[in-house]
């Protein structure tokens, strides 16, 4: 894509190289990385690239269309879907060989229908709601389980449940639900079912809970360099892998009592320079951040004034000297000494970093460095 606007996401390959290895050390179990979300907004292709050169096999998205897409590009991955998919898609999982998540008997019947007709086995891995209160089979679990193992053309290669509160410096809620799970996987292995694979563990259980860590864990945003929580494994070191840039295309002086913006809500308390941005809340830049966000320029910080456009975005500049049009700011990265990270963005916001970093849309480019 062209790339007109001075706006880019810069996304640094090499920071999620390590990161990954960062991810080794505190675990012996197979890695399935969570690539969902275009990779929380990093581009999946690119990052499955690069994990597939480190020798990750399987990767876990959230809907059948990023699996897809995915599966254009590399055929030979195993790919698992760890979110809903209608039962009328079985067909497709099974010629695609992509593996769904089941927590519906219907799920299970419509994929063994398919797989009969197609004359393939198809793998799934069966969900668990362990206290999530999402989806999962629950209270029938186990009779459900035994049903579905009756049926053709289906292995269960996998079972898994999701930790609701594996962040929290207080863990007994994850202990009972790793116990509600670790009972019923020993109830299915006294009665015969063998599933080889079970996994539970996400970011922050794979940091804490090495009991979750089982055969296989599903890291995300540790991944993508971010602490899923602020008590435990920042010593670990993980590094962002994007940043944000934009290049400043105006800059003005406006005098004592003039404002800036839509509704008036900045209005100068003495002459100050105000630079323009070519980006705001459609490229993913958090309107709540209008007067009061901060962004890096010259190794500086600079502070949002103004409600932040569609499009556009001001700062003031009144104390940084020698600046010009086309000089670089910083959102979200590093300048020299001075850091803004989606965490602290976050915070200001009253949101998660996952969401910041979801939240930079398509229209910005990636650019990918190593």
């Amino acid at each position: 894509m062209d790339n007109f606007r001075p706006v880019r996401a810069e996304v640094d390959l090499g920071a999620l190289r390590r990161n990954l290895q960062r991810i080794k050390r505190y675990t012996d179990s197979e890695i399935m990385p969570i690539v969902k979300a275009d990779a929380y907004g990093h581009g999946a292709v690119e990052v499955v690239r690069v994990l597939r050169q480190e020798g990750i096999k399987r990767f876990g998205v959230a809907f059948l269309e990023e699996a897809l897409e995915l599966r254009k590009h590399y055929p030979e991955i195993t790919l698992m879907v760890i979110g809903s998919t209608l039962p009328e898609y079985s067909e497709v999982l099974v010629k695609e060989e992509i593996i769904p998540e089941i927590y519906q008997i219907e799920q299970a019947q419509a994929l063994s229908d398919a797989a009969v007709r197609l004359r393939k086995t198809a793998r799934l891995h069966i969900k668990i709601d362990t206290g999530m209160g999402r989806i999962g089979f629950r209270d029938s679990a186990y009779e459900d389980i035994l049903k579905i193992a009756q049926f053709p053309g289906l292995f269960i290669e996998g079972i898994y449940t999701h930790l609701a509160t594996a962040d929290s410096p207080d863990l007994d809620y994850a202990h009972k639900q790793l116990q509600v799970f670790d009972e019923l996987y020993a109830r299915l292995c006294a009665a015969g079912i063998r599933i080889p694979i079970r996994h539970a563990a996400n970011s922050p259980a794979l940091i804490q809970l090495p009991q979750s860590h089982y055969e296989l864990c599903r890291p995300g945003i540790i991944l993508y360099g971010l602490p899923p929580m602020k008590h435990k494994g920042l010593e670990a070191g993980f590094e962002p892998v994007m940043s944000l840039k934009a290049r400043i295309s105006h800059l003005k002086t406006i005098d004592k009592g003039h404002s800036v913006g839509y509704g008036r809500t900045f209005t100068a308390a003495c002459p100050t320079q105000v630079a323009t941005l070519p980006l705001g809340y459609a490229d993913g830049l958090r309107r709540s951040l209008s007067n009061g966000g901060e962004v890096l320029l010259k190794n500086k910080r600079a502070v949002i004034i103004g409600k932040i456009c569609m499009d556009q975005t001001m700062i003031d500049v009144t104390d940084i000297e020698g600046v010009q049009v086309g000089d670089e700011v910083t959102l979200i990265g590093g300048d020299r000494e001075n850091t803004i990270t989606a965490s602290e963005i976050a915070e200001s916001c009253g949101t998660i970093s996952y969401e910041i970093l979801c939240g930079i849309s398509k229209r910005v480019p990636r650019v990918y460095t190593y």
